[in-house]
């Protein structure tokens, strides 16, 4: 039977964008179909624009309504089942803070640093990419001193969704991390429902070369 829900992602190997409500979604335990669109090919904007007129991915449908986004997906999850946010209302306040952060910020690590699950390097990269690795792990050690859990703020939420990616980038590109950090990325990269994302990532055919080429 179709699910209601049907999430428009990219490639798992890149799209960051994709991974983050993925994610929300299966945590929240909502069923949805998923359907990919190949990115970086002949004709893909065009698939992309006949779902919503932003033009981009993720995109969920919900019983003819579309949302763009991946906060404003995770934003309408939340209301459907509301402890995917901090219950604690600071925690709640500082855990949308940092997401939104996550959503807008850190340009020079989104850019020097692309999702590419399949990499490995030791390269070096460049300094924007370093300070904004280390603002981040300053950020995550901020949280993770605060609470007992593995997770920001303990139990998973939607902020450890949009730092997931932005995980998967320290080991990607070898980024320096805090000894706290470390352990943070260990517990996202070993989470049952991102490893799904991943398995699926390793035997996806297409490359786009000029992600894979990005401070070789």
């Amino acid at each position: 039977m179709q699910s209601p829900l049907t999430l428009y992602i990219g490639n798992k190997n890149y799209s960051s964008w994709s991974l983050r409500p993925w994610l929300v979604l299966r945590k929240a335990e909502l069923p949805f179909d998923e359907a990919l669109i190949q990115l970086d090919v002949p004709g893909y904007k065009t698939a992309l624009l006949a779902i919503s007129k932003a033009g981009t991915v993720p995109v969920l449908k919900v019983k003819g309504e579309v949302i763009p986004d991946s906060l404003a997906i995770s934003e309408w999850a939340a209301k459907a089942v509301p402890n995917l946010w901090p219950k604690n209302v600071d925690d709640r306040k500082r855990a949308k803070e940092i997401t939104h952060l996550m959503h807008e910020g850190f340009d020079a690590l989104r850019a020097q640093a692309p999702m590419n699950l399949r990499r490995r390097t030791a390269s070096k990269m460049p300094q924007g990419c370093l300070d904004d690795a280390a603002r981040m792990s300053d950020i995550w050690d901020e949280c993770l001193s605060k609470h007992d859990g593995p997770f920001l703020f303990g139990d998973w939420c939607i902020a450890d969704a949009f730092y997931t990616p932005a995980a998967t980038r320290f080991v990607s590109y070898d980024l320096p991390r805090s000894a706290k950090s470390d352990t943070y990325i260990s517990e996202l990269m070993s989470d049952p429902d991102y490893m799904d994302w991943e398995a699926d990532a390793m035997v996806e055919p297409w490359h786009l070369v000029e992600t894979d080429k990005a401070n070789l």
